[in-house]
């Protein structure tokens, strides 16, 4: 009896082995995801998400010197995108021109003497890119746009979007004169751009 037992368990063990062997198999081997852009664009794409990113981040520590560093990049790394690689030419127009419009405004940024008027040019430019990801079809990530309804003189709505669905204010951040890091937390997920198939 206690051989028989034994037994069933070896071989349930071998079976338990082989189907996770097998798993693991067909994991690794399962195709990959092809994006609708090329990895060029995608790396120089992705490098604008990334400093738009940084110059949230900025706004969201309430600190002019990095959101200039970071405006000044921004602008230049929404230039340097090869939107001729698009396929189709209508769309490569469109988001050449999205890009220049927002080029244009995040280089109005650091011109602002005051982070209250550097906060509605970034509102600005975070619509111009977030339009920018859907006019050239992003899809190596989720982007969820963000609205707070209170952004500007607590009645006038501002909007930005991360990869994340973690609210980050960057029009009130961390260190708000009246609410400090209270309202941090204030906004919703509206939309967002998934073209991950």
């Amino acid at each position: 009896m206690k051989k028989s037992a034994a037994i069933i368990i070896a071989v349930f063990s071998v079976m338990i082995f082989a189907c996770n062997n097998k798993q693991e198999k067909t994991t690794a081997t399962s195709p990959t995801i092809k994006s609708k852009n090329t990895d060029s664009f995608n790396l120089a794409f992705d490098n604008v998400l990334a400093q738009y990113d940084s110059l949230k981040t900025a706004f969201i520590n309430w600190d002019t010197v990095a959101i200039n560093k970071s405006a000044t990049v921004l602008e230049q790394q929404l230039l340097n995108v090869p939107y001729e690689q698009i396929k189709d030419d209508e769309q490569a127009t469109k988001a050449n021109s999205i890009a220049q419009n927002a080029a244009g405004a995040v280089h109005n940024i650091s011109s602002q003497d005051s982070i209250s008027n550097k906060r509605r040019i970034f509102y600005t430019a975070s619509e111009s890119i977030y339009n920018l990801a859907k006019a050239v079809d992003y899809d190596k990530a989720i982007l969820y746009h963000k609205k707070c309804p209170m952004a500007f003189n607590g009645d006038q709505e501002g909007w930005w979007f991360s990869e994340s669905k973690k609210i980050d204010n960057p029009y009130f951040g961390k260190f708000h004169p009246k609410y400090k890091n209270a309202m941090l937390t204030c906004g919703s997920v509206e939309d967002s751009v998934d073209n991950m198939q």
